[in-house]
């Protein structure tokens, strides 16, 4: 799996500078498509039991079982941030 990002912004959350991006592409196969939408559907219902006011993140990389260091990462973050 490879994921592309175009640049839109910068911000800062919790001190970390990210970039907000404008378009994202992710070229991955069929499988891996189908391993994202499960860990979609698990973080959804994970998340849905975290008050919505808490900040809760989950990470690809700690889901996915065969995820090696050379594998990108994405995260989901849901909550009211500031």
């Amino acid at each position: 799996m490879k994921i592309y990002g175009y640049e839109k912004a910068k911000h800062e959350i919790d001190g970390e500078e990210l970039l907000e991006l404008r378009e994202a592409t992710i070229e991955c196969s069929l499988d891996e498509l189908k391993k994202i939408i499960l860990f979609l559907e698990h973080t959804l219902k994970a998340h849905s039991l975290v008050d919505k006011t808490n900040l809760c993140h989950s990470h690809y990389r700690d889901w996915e079982k065969d995820w090696s260091e050379n594998s990108p990462d994405f995260i989901i973050f849901t909550g009211e941030a500031e």
